[in-house]
């Protein structure tokens, strides 16, 4: 009986540590010289985001070292890109800046206001989200109403699109050889990667959010509260429903979940097959604007008031908190057991 019993309780505790190897921990921190206001990007040993005063930082990811740092003129916004041995971000004056991910060293640039890009082009074209990448180009939207393409190589205008009276407000995505594109306007729309041409869409009846891609299906949220699923292949609906409040981020996609945040401060977990409700949570900390992160079997979640909140996947229901009660700034990222995220500081947590 004894033994019976023992083997029970082992198997309780295996299955506990294997539904999360996250263990709340803090790893390392780092001040930065102001707020982070952009995402984070992880690549290689180097973990890379950007200040409210312009500066961006690369960290090494294990120590919180600082490997290098660069300064520009703007803001900078979005979740930098890793194209190869570079980094691409983008500021809100509209530039954007391609250094060596090794030591920080300057690339190229293309856009700015008040300033020439590598072309010897004046512009004038401020942004409020960052870049995507793919098939040898840089995409961004702008506040000129258009979707930019440069090229990843030396910063040349590839093509441009021009989007609805209210523009994009929000970072473009690529993946299989198409950008979607979400206008403020609620407009859906899908691009030829290479020519920059609108091939099909769709719209929601507000802002549409940054879109995400997974297994063949492309995500998008949008603030009149309704969650998207469309098979890219033949462009075909698959679900639509309504999360019953503003929806303020990027779609969260693993594991069979889509999960998004709300203006509100809510979480909501939608099962990825047909948009199904499996559960919602009520943080109470002011409006959600950084992407959730889903992994190891738990959801990480901030708003604009912190903190860092810790759910299981499964049921929605909160197991910790982490980083203290500042509002979280920008998308966290999460690599090899690790949250890397902003709350005012700089957060390492295992």
């Amino acid at each position: 009986m004894k033994r019976k019993l023992f083997t029970a309780l082992l198997l309780v505790l295996v299955m506990a540590v294997s539904a999360s190897a996250f263990g709340g921990r803090e790893k390392w921190s780092f001040k930065p010289d102001n707020p982070v206001t952009s995402g984070v990007a992880v690549s290689g040993n180097r973990v890379f985001f950007g200040t409210e005063t312009g500066k961006i930082y690369a960290l090494d990811k294990n120590t919180g070292r600082l490997i290098w740092d660069y300064k520009v003129e703007n803001t900078i916004y979005g979740v930098p890109s890793v194209v190869g041995d570079n980094v691409v971000f983008a500021t809100g004056s509209g530039e954007i800046i391609c250094l060596a991910m090794s030591d920080g060293s300057y690339k190229w640039s293309a856009g700015g206001i008040g300033g020439q890009n590598t072309q010897g082009k004046a512009v004038n074209d401020g942004l409020s989200d960052g870049t995507a990448t793919g098939g040898g180009l840089v995409y961004v939207s702008k506040d000129d109403r258009k979707v930019h393409a440069f090229s990843a190589k030396d910063g040349r205008t590839a093509w441009t699109y021009m989007t609805g009276d209210q523009g994009v407000r929000a970072a473009p995505t690529y993946a299989e050889g198409f950008v979607f594109v979400g206008e403020y306007d609620g407009i859906f729309s899908i691009l030829d990667a290479k020519s920059g041409k609108r091939v099909n869409g769709g719209g929601a009846g507000g802002a549409v959010n940054t879109p995400t891609v997974s297994g063949g299906n492309v995500y998008f949220s949008a603030w009149d509260g309704s969650v998207n699923a469309v098979q890219i292949k033949g462009v075909e609906p698959l679900w639509n429903v309504n999360a019953g409040d503003v929806v303020t981020t990027q779609p969260e996609v693993a594991d069979g979940k889509v999960i998004v945040g709300t203006g509100r401060g809510s979480v909501v977990a939608l099962d990825a097959k047909n948009g199904g409700m499996l559960w919602k949570f009520e943080t109470n900390s002011g409006s959600i604007s950084a992407k959730p992160v889903l992994a190891d079997g738990v959801v990480f979640v901030g708003g604009e008031a912190g903190p860092m909140i810790v759910l299981d996947a499964r049921t929605g229901k909160q197991v910790g908190t982490i980083g203290g009660g500042n509002g979280i700034g920008g998308n966290p990222a999460y690599s090899e057991g690790v949250l890397y995220f902003s709350n005012g500081d700089f957060y390492a947590y295992e």
